[in-house]
């Protein structure tokens, strides 16, 4: 058996990532181009630009395999085992690809089985990408506005006279419903976190953003793309940065954010928290305290790694962006998905022998600001200082299988900005499970 090799993480790129817009498409400037071509264009930004002005002699016949994470894998983002776009992209057929469906972990998923491979000896060079388009192939139905294709067969859980009939140990609506989830775990956490904490991190998510936009920190990672300007389908521009960072944000704006949510005393979820008196006293409103403001919008884009080892970093004459060290998933109850980041967190700690302490930066993604925030308190962060120190997903978006690869790679970076050397990101993922990946600075 071979030994165990070390994995690095050697480049990355993304698109920018749109607000997508299910129910007005035009006001996505995304809103005429598939997921797939988001992956080709970051695939083709790789091979034909990236690595070649690295002076890599790298090229597409030399990749082991590529890893395709996309959530929602149906309509016209059916992947065709991961085929389609890299077949788009002018691979050889001799590459083989897989597609994976971890929901919003899809993306981290295929750095986790790069790893794994790479370091068990039956790959040398893996490209790990994840891509969503969240208006073309929503999530939600809106009310029966808008199609969505193939979400999870519900009836065989939620019909009573079927006989995997399980709706009181599920309560699947509000897993499925992530908002709710997140209501649902804000009623549990209330005596640790009220809302105004919650849009208070919102708000200082934008408030990174705008500032890291300002100073050109994300040019490096993205990638133009041409799409269109906002409710002009036909009047096509380059689009280069990220649509969802807002300006001079305030927390008095968060605030006034609407709800999205609703309440477990009024339905939200089963087995509610508080009472409606209880509920009204506690956060002083009956309505729900998951808002526009203190949650991630839904995002279109894609984001690409690519993973080697030593032998395949001297062979094809490249430098590491980070080394990566261990890895970490779990499951969790999934009306309170976000609690996933925790045991996920903490298995990737074990794995690489370090503590809370030792870790110089996270980035933790902020699908909803009690998510970040739980994690916060859970494993003992300092975020002020040491998480999401350039914005979250609140302001930078969320596609999220593209989310995995965005968060790892933004860490290296900061990592290197920092002269820091260890780094965690995570999330949490749909349908209960979180994700999460160790990496090291180190020089070669």
């Amino acid at each position: 058996m071979k030994e165990k090799r070390e994995v690095y993480l050697v480049d990355h790129v993304r698109t920018p990532f749109s607000q997508a817009n299910p129910l007005n498409p035009d006001d996505d400037v995304f809103s005429k181009k598939w997921g797939l071509e988001f992956a080709t264009h970051v695939l083709i930004d790789m091979f034909d630009n990236r690595l070649p002005n690295k002076g890599s002699t790298l090229k597409r016949e030399n990749v082991s395999e590529v890893l395709v994470g996309i959530s929602l894998p149906q309509h016209e983002n059916g992947t065709f085992g991961g085929r389609i776009p890299i077949f788009m992209a002018n691979f050889p057929f001799s590459v083989p690809a897989t597609a994976f469906d971890k929901q919003d972990g899809s993306g981290m998923a295929a750095l986790h089985v790069g790893f794994g491979n790479i370091s068990m000896g039956y790959s040398d060079v893996v490209v790990s990408l994840g891509l969503d388009q969240s208006t073309r192939v929503p999530v939600h139905s809106y009310n029966g506005k808008v199609t969505v294709y193939g979400m999870p067969p519900d009836k065989l859980m939620l019909d009573p006279n079927n006989k995997w009939y399980n709706d009181d140990l599920y309560d699947w609506k509000t897993s499925r419903l992530l908002f709710q989830a997140a209501q649902k775990l804000a009623e549990e956490e209330a005596e640790l976190f009220t809302k105004d904490e919650m849009d208070k991190l919102a708000a200082r998510s934008h408030n990174l953003a705008e500032k890291a936009l300002e100073n050109g920190y994300f040019k490096e990672e993205i990638i133009s793309i041409k799409g269109h300007k906002e409710g002009e389908p036909d009047n096509q521009i380059e689009i280069e940065e990220d649509q969802s960072i807002k300006k001079a944000v305030t927390v008095e704006n968060i605030a006034n954010m609407p709800s999205i949510s609703t309440p477990g005393w009024a339905g939200g979820y089963k087995n509610p928290v508080f009472s409606k008196e209880a509920y009204i006293a506690k956060f002083a409103t009956e309505e729900g305290i998951i808002t526009t403001g203190n949650s991630a919008p839904m995002n279109d884009g894609a984001s690409v790694c690519l993973l080697m080892s030593k032998i395949a970093l001297e062979q094809y004459n490249l430098k590491p962006m980070a080394k990566i060290i261990s890895i970490g998933f779990a499951g969790v109850d999934p009306t309170v998905r976000g609690r996933g980041v925790v045991p996920a967190s903490q298995m990737a700690l074990k794995h690489a022998d370090l503590k809370v302490e030792d870790i110089d930066f996270w980035e933790i993604n902020e699908s909803f600001s009690i998510v970040a925030l739980n994690a916060v308190n859970k494993l003992g962060i300092d975020w002020e200082n040491k998480m999401n120190i350039h914005g979250g997903a609140m302001a930078i978006g969320n596609p999220s299988s593209a989310t995995g690869p965005r968060i790892s790679a933004t860490l290296a970076r900061i990592l290197k900005e920092k002269n820091a050397k260890y780094g965690l990101a995570a999330m949490s993922c749909g349908g209960g499970q979180g994700t999460a990946v160790v990496i090291e600075i180190i020089d070669m």
